[in-house]
Formats: C-alpha cells, sequence, structure tokens
C-alpha cells in the first residue's frame, strides 16, 4: 500500500507511544533519524502535513477504539493479522487496527508532542529458499541431495518455518554457511581436503575458551 501513496512516510509517536520507548527515541534522536516536536502544529509546519488532516485521521482511530472496547470482534475491515475491526482508516488497506494502547482523540494533535521518524519499504529477512540437507546440499524435488550444489544462509528454506527468532538467522547464515564449505571442500578436494583450526585461521584473533560464568543457585 506504501507504494501507492507518495514518499516520505513517517512513524509518528505521541507522548504516550514515546514515553513506553523513550530510550529508543533519544538514541534515534541523538542519531539524527528521528525528531521531536513539541506539538503536532510545529509538525506539521515542518513536515508540510496539513493539520486538519492530521487531526482527521486521529479522530477516526480514536472512534474506532471506541467501538472496538465494546464489540472487539465486530466491525466490517479486515483487521491484521487476521479478524475483523472498525478502523475504517487503515481497514481499506486490508490492514485495520485491532488494539489502540495509546490512542489520542484529534483534539489534543495539536498541543501534542511528538516524536517522528521516516520510514521506508525494506527487506528484512527471506524466509523462503531451496530445500537442503543436514550437509547444505540442495535436494531436488523427491528429497534428494544434488552432488555439488549447495545452498546456505537466505537463499535455503525450511530452516526456520514459517518465521525465525530474532538472531537466530546466524544458523542458516554461519552454521550452514561452514558447515557447506566444508562438506564442498571435501567432495571437491577428497582426501587432499585438511581441518583446519579457527584460532589458525583468525591469526590468533581467537583466544582460548572463556571461564564460565558463575551461575547463581535458588
Amino acid at each position: 500500500e506504501m507504494w501507492k501513496s507518495k514518499a516520505p512516510f513517517r512513524l509518528v509517536l505521541n507522548k504516550a507511544a514515546s514515553d513506553e520507548i523513550i530510550w529508543h527515541c533519544k538514541h534515534y534522536t541523538g542519531r539524527g533519524v528521528m525528531k521531536f516536536f513539541k506539538s503536532g502544529e510545529d509538525m506539521c509546519k515542518e513536515t508540510g502535513m496539513k493539520l486538519a488532516l492530521v487531526e482527521a485521521a486521529h479522530e477516526q482511530h480514536f472512534q474506532a477504539s471506541i467501538k472496538q472496547a465494546k464489540d472487539p470482534d465486530g466491525g466490517k475491515w479486515p483487521a491484521y493479522p487476521s479478524g475483523k475491526c472498525w478502523d475504517e482508516a487503515s481497514g481499506v488497506t486490508g490492514a485495520g487496527k485491532k488494539f489502540y494502547h495509546n490512542v489520542i482523540d484529534g483534539a489534543r494533535v495539536k498541543a501534542e508532542p511528538f516524536y517522528v521518524a521516516i520510514i521506508t519499504p525494506v527487506i528484512h529477512y527471506c524466509m523462503g529458499g531451496l530445500e537442503i540437507d543436514a550437509n547444505s546440499l540442495v535436494v531436488n524435488q523427491s528429497g534428494k541431495a544434488i552432488p555439488g550444489l549447495y545452498a546456505a544462509g537466505e537463499v535455503a528454506g525450511g530452516v526456520h518455518g514459517n518465521n525465525r527468532l530474532g538472531g537466530n538467522s546466524l544458523l542458516d547464515c554461519v552454521v550452514f554457511g561452514r558447515v557447506a564449505g566444508q562438506h564442498c571442500a571435501k567432495y571437491m578436494l577428497g582426501d587432499k581436503a585438511q581441518e583446519k583450526d579457527l584460532k589458525e585461521l583468525s591469526g590468533g584473533g581467537i583466544g582460548e575458551k572463556a571461564p564460565e560464568a558463575p551461575v547463581a543457585k535458588l
């Protein structure tokens, strides 16, 4: 839906919303990728947004929040990720809101302080890809490994299922990357392939095993 509108696109956080993540707001403001405005009026003046339209959008969400509280499963608009909602403003795009933790009415926008950041669509992570086996070999439609054809990282699928936990991309990138390299070396070099110690490869950058941290007994 973003591509149907004209950039730039903005993340706008009112005081209640920004207070919940204030460390992050101040951090990104210090980095220059977020900006604080003392009022909605100041925000609109600098960004070129029409105050009346911003007020109207907030009021639409506020009215929808009242209906949602009275009838959580009602409404005629599709909600994200599933179900129905009363949020016409966003519901027309197929991604309506069901939860309004920090909603404010339109009348408060003019004097409300805001944190604002410009956002843009990006590819965060690719879940799909080629099916691989334990040796990082690509398998065919019959589930048989294809000799000499390897895949690791985001080109490989099936490692995480429908989604991944934060940080677990290390599994398919680092772990299967190393598995693929080791198996490929043996496939290409045969008996000439030699194991290498990571400490040796690092030029001494990897130290001895760190002592285990003490664990508190309950």
